[in-house]
């Protein structure tokens, strides 16, 4: 099963950890506490993992505190600009021919994890481990595109690193280089770059190992790993694996976990944690990786509260309980209340992040389940059940009513390859066939109720009867969508079994037990292969079945083909064409997000992509 997340899976609010963060994730001080030195951040779900790179963790609020404990080559900043973190290291092009490519990465000399290991180019092996499918399979850690999970349960294969990547990469005679070779030059080849682990910590718990341990013991546990990784060692591997699938998921972080877990070499360290309530993070004495903290009025301690209830939480940051609010699902009401807030700055902003809704046609690739609904396959009533819910889909009244309150200029979204506004989004938007969505709800949802009526000649409004399960994560927004769609749906003879879940909505997406689901994607970064993942038939993000060939070789050449931009824009045309006459499903609408914090803290600069909130920690104060 392929689970590279090229794009992250949104719910409402959401930050997200590079690579780099690797494993990283608590009891409640007051947002006031220690003298202004502790800035207390809003998750609205609750962590599980301190390791958000696994199939079972990658969520946005999983990678939260990883976006603090660890840094690598790059960050995106508020521009969305790709920043190049020269404090950790630096990548170039060493080798650039038809079939062989190659790019080489030097870690800066004199960084240490927390506990005073130095870090060197063996800690960026794990991302070949995680990444390469060629790799666990050569290593008998289990096929990623087969049935069952990999020894390393991770989200980081099928995507362009595991698919180009050429033999085992190549650490330098000092340590500090690693040198990947890859079949033929990749566009965005910056965003390749191998993030950093604490490969010696991984390899102390395989063997048991409980506490910090001594800097010859350390030394030793990173050469094992490196050994185990050269001679593809699978019994070694295998227990590794083991770890860090499993081993990072908690539900409580005291004075009695195996503070091996918690190394970081990010500006934090996990210090407590508890489920359903928050998690504690402190200064990281340590701490080299990056751009130095600031010096007047620091932050010493971050607190992650847990907040599921929005309006418990925008009444927490009117308390003073919480610093910082960021909310990409927002309501009307929302806006109004936080912008009359007199201590706080309010910031509404439109970025990565935007909903979807889409149909299941089969189960999803590598998953055991069987999809026998109607809308399964792609038959001809298959495709027209499909057009007739996406023509009775009514995503205009829902941004009118629901979005336009919060962000008066949003539109619905008709393409996932481009943002609004952009010249090529009007090329996508005026050529893709997408304007069959925009004629007058009345006359779509007539439309679509006499192509339910082919297979189901007793469909009405007063008697619907094509059937169908619709997931969506269960929030005021998705919520009060999902009334506005299944109202409409009725009336074109659909049956709608509504269903809303929070805390196992992420355990739910990808199984053929629901017909629709609707939730949001955030972009992790801005580049040629953006929503390759979601079409690809064996992508990450693909939890509907899609499978059209000639759309496969339009992603993959997205994936790994330099091309120029009119290219680019060419093949996703061409793509959104194909997704257009399958009748897959439909972006909604660029989520307007709203950040709102305490005028007292400096510096928060919200980032449209990336590490939304968290990506400049170093630059707080009070």
């Amino acid at each position: 099963m392929r689970r590279n997340l090229a794009i992250r899976a949104l719910a409402t609010a959401a930050s997200t950890a590079l690579l780099a963060g690797a494993f990283s994730a608590g009891a409640l001080t007051s947002a006031q506490a220690a003298t202004k030195s502790t800035v207390t951040l809003l998750s609205t779900a609750d962590i599980s993992s301190l390791n958000s790179s696994t199939s079972n963790g990658n969520t946005s609020y999983n990678a939260l505190s990883g976006s603090l404990t660890g840094m690598g080559f790059t960050y995106y900043n508020s521009d969305a600009k790709l920043v190049m973190n020269t404090k950790f290291g630096s990548m170039k092009v060493v080798k650039q021919t038809p079939k062989d490519f190659q790019i080489q990465y030097t870690v800066a000399k004199g960084q240490t994890w927390s506990d005073g290991t130095p870090i060197d180019a063996v800690d960026l092996l794990l991302s070949h481990v995680i990444s390469s499918d060629q790799y666990s399979k050569d290593a008998g850690l289990g096929d990623p595109a087969g049935d069952g999970a990999p020894a390393f349960d991770s989200v980081g294969y099928g995507g362009t690193y595991g698919t180009n990547v050429v033999g085992l990469p190549k650490v330098g005679s000092d340590k500090m280089t690693l040198t990947v070779k890859f079949k033929n030059p990749l566009p965005d080849w910056e965003l390749l770059a191998p993030g950093p682990s604490p490969v010696h910590a991984l390899s102390l718990m395989a063997d048991g190992k409980k506490g910090l341990q001594s800097a010859a013991v350390n030394a030793a546990a990173k050469a094992k790993f490196l050994k185990a990784f050269t001679s593809k060692n699978t019994a070694q591997l295998k227990k590794m694996g083991t770890v860090w699938t499993t081993g990072y998921n908690v539900t409580s972080v005291d004075s009695s976990t195996n503070k091996l877990l918690l190394i970081s070499n990010g500006g934090f360290i996990v210090s407590k944690f508890t489920f359903g309530d928050s998690m504690v993070l402190v200064r990281n004495p340590k701490y080299n990786s990056g751009p130095a903290m600031a010096k007047k009025n620091p932050i010493k301690t971050v607190v992650i509260k847990i907040i599921k209830d929005n309006t418990a939480s925008v009444q927490a940051l009117r308390n003073g309980d919480i610093d910082i609010y960021y909310n990409t699902l927002p309501t009307g009401n929302d806006k109004i209340s936080l912008s009359a807030m007199p201590n706080v700055t309010t910031l509404t902003r439109t970025g990565g992040n935007y909903s979807h809704m889409h149909i299941r046609v089969d189960a999803k690739q590598g998953l055991t389940d069987t999809y026998s609904g109607i809308f399964a396959g792609n038959g001809t009533r298959a495709k027209d059940l499909r057009k007739a819910l996406l023509l009775a889909t009514p995503r205009d009244q829902a941004v009118d009513v629901l979005i336009k309150p919060v962000k008066e200029d949003a539109t619905p979204l008709d393409t996932q390859f481009a943002f609004q506004g952009t010249p090529e989004y009007n090329t996508l938007t005026k050529g893709s066939g997408v304007a069959i969505y925009s004629k007058p709800q009345a006359e779509r949802t007539a439309e679509a109720l006499a192509l339910v009526k082919k297979y189901y000649p007793e469909a009405s409004e007063s008697n619907p009867l094509a059937k169908f399960k619709f997931l969506h994560y269960n929030t005021t927004v998705r919520n009060n969508i999902a009334k506005l769609f299944s109202a409409e749906w009725k009336k074109a003879g659909f049956d709608v079994e509504d269903v809303a879940l929070t805390d196992t909505f992420f355990d739910d997406i990808s199984y053929a037990k629901y017909d629709v689901t609707m939730y949001g994607f955030g972009l992790n970064s801005i580049s040629q292969s953006n929503g390759t993942e979601i079409f690809k038939s064996d992508g990450g993000n693909n939890n509907w079945g899609w499978n059209d060939s000639a759309l496969d070789a339009l992603m993959t050449s997205l994936q790994s083909e330099i091309l120029t931009p009119a290219q680019v824009t060419a093949k996703r045309l061409a793509a959104d064409k194909i997704i257009m006459k399958n009748y897959w499903g439909l972006a909604l609408y660029a989520n307007p997000t709203i950040t709102a914090f305490n005028k007292d803290l400096k510096n928060v600069k919200p980032a449209p992509v990336g590490n939304n909130i968290t990506w400049n920690f170093f630059e707080w104060s009070y």
